[in-house]
């Protein structure tokens, strides 16, 4: 009876959990616009392909448990969280992360995971690591940037050349900061699995490896900054970017209230 009493709640609560993610994923937001569009078909087409090659994403996850290979299976969990983890934002602050970053997002991911790892293009081309470690950086920086902006448009009182250095440092900063929590992977990492049979080694043991990635990583979210930048005086002829984002940081300061409530 008690077994039966216990399964019947588990059943409840996953079908209430699922309701909720189905609710959150299909019904209407606070905000229906991507960065590029207002137009609400243009918004759900987008919404729906990254959820579909969201869910393909963790396909290699299962492929490498079913292998027994743990450096690879690691590796692609990390990467498919990190396209997971723009929806859980999203969910958990009934914000937005725009659609054409999630796609961007889905496309870095792929990039390491597939093309990297399953396809091996780290060992067959010698700057293909470079190269992801420079769109890396404008990854984090069209992420994080939209994120602040919105948030010092909603919260903070300052003037526009003073708010700009503003969001560009914070931005600059969080992005490296999170490109030195991936070095700092790939060192335990290397740590870890050395002597795993047919494991690459991250760093190489490389302190210039390490400076490198990093300097790539700098570049980069300097690049995503300039070009966030550059969109928004584009877009803002045709409609009121600062307002969208706005809306946005509204959404945001919302999910603040609520947590000092």
């Amino acid at each position: 009876m008690k077994n039966k009493f216990a399964l019947t709640k588990a059943l409840n609560f996953l079908k209430k959990e699922f309701y909720d993610i189905s609710k959150y994923l299909f019904k209407d937001k606070i905000v229906r616009e991507t960065l590029f569009s207002s137009n609400t078909k243009y918004y759900k087409f987008l919404r729906y392909f990254n959820l579909f090659f969201s869910l393909i994403i963790f396909v290699p996850v299962i492929a490498s448990f079913w292998s027994l290979n743990l450096p690879h299976f690691l590796g692609y969990l990390i990467f498919a969280f990190g396209v997971y983890v723009v929806w859980i934002f999203e969910w958990v602050t009934n914000s937005i992360i725009f659609e054409e970053i999630k796609t961007f997002t889905i496309i870095q991911i792929a990039l390491h995971s597939f093309f990297g790892m399953f396809l091996e293009f780290y060992n067959k081309y010698e700057y293909y690591d470079d190269i992801l470690h420079i769109t890396g950086g404008i990854w984090l920086a069209l992420i994080i940037f939209p994120i602040i902006l919105s948030l010092e448009l909603t919260f903070s009182r300052q003037k526009i050349p003073t708010l700009v250095w503003k969001v560009n440092l914070y931005t600059f900063f969080t992005s490296l900061s999170f490109g030195t929590i991936w070095e700092i992977f790939e060192f335990t990492s290397d740590q870890i699995f050395k002597n795993y049979p047919g494991y690459r080694m991250s760093q190489e043991n490389s302190l210039f490896d390490t400076m490198t990635d990093l300097i790539y990583d700098a570049g980069g979210s300097i690049l995503g900054i300039a070009l966030f930048w550059y969109m928004l005086k584009k877009l803002n002829k045709n409609r009121d970017m600062y307002l969208l984002l706005e809306r946005i940081g509204n959404a945001l300061r919302n999910f603040i209230d609520k947590k000092n409530d």
